[in-house]
């Protein structure tokens, strides 16, 4: 049996097709856990944070020990799990996971240089600095879902950020009910749709 030059382009498109689904659903499958994670803790401890203040320095060392936890459980199960696991796919979990690490590493620096008084401006820098790195990631990966998602949640941030300025003392529960949930909503999308 003969292939013509334009059955092989056609059979060489759909074969691309199915390397882009397959490598959107191992991303998305991985992300969608992550986010629904990490938007719980947003909720819940940027509304400690508003509501009992004295606490919410511990309430952010435990909430941000099980969202690190989470992510490093959720993205080896998921990674363990998934039918194709490649050289190249290993080769760039790593290089996010140093990414995430530097990015923090230099926000802690940045925090420590800058000195900021408020928890607010912390809040605000500690969301605009992950929303930049979704952006980041959604540039570099290709995955404009991510890209979305870094701007919506700056938007959000930013937007609450000048409204606390008229109506200060509500930033704090503005960036868990929106950021939080906007991170919790997306993961919980990505996860029911790239089942």
């Amino acid at each position: 049996m003969e292939i013509t030059p334009k059955e092989a382009q056609e059979l060489l498109r759909e074969t691309d097709s199915v390397v882009k689904d397959m490598r959107a659903k191992l991303a998305y499958g991985v992300v969608g856990p992550i986010l629904i994670a990490w938007g719980a803790v947003w909720i819940v401890c940027f509304a400690i944070t508003h509501y009992l203040p004295t606490i919410s320095g511990t309430a952010w060392l435990v909430g941000d020990a099980f969202g690190i936890a989470a992510s490093i459980y959720l993205g080896r199960r998921i990674g363990r799990s998934s039918a194709v696991r490649s050289e190249a796919s290993k080769q760039l979990g790593w290089r996010v996971f140093w990414f995430w690490l530097a990015l923090f590493l230099y926000g802690d620096i940045w925090l420590a240089v800058l000195r900021p008084s408020r928890w607010e401006d912390i809040g605000l820098f500690i969301v605009t600095l992950v929303m930049f790195a979704y952006v980041v990631m959604g540039l570099w990966l290709g995955m404009r879902f991510l890209l979305w998602l870094g701007l919506l949640g700056t938007l959000l941030a930013v937007g609450g950020y000048v409204f606390s300025m008229a109506v200060p003392g509500y930033l704090n529960l503005w960036l868990g009910l929106t950021c939080g949930t906007v991170l919790f909503g997306s993961g919980l999308y990505l996860t029911l749709r790239w089942r």
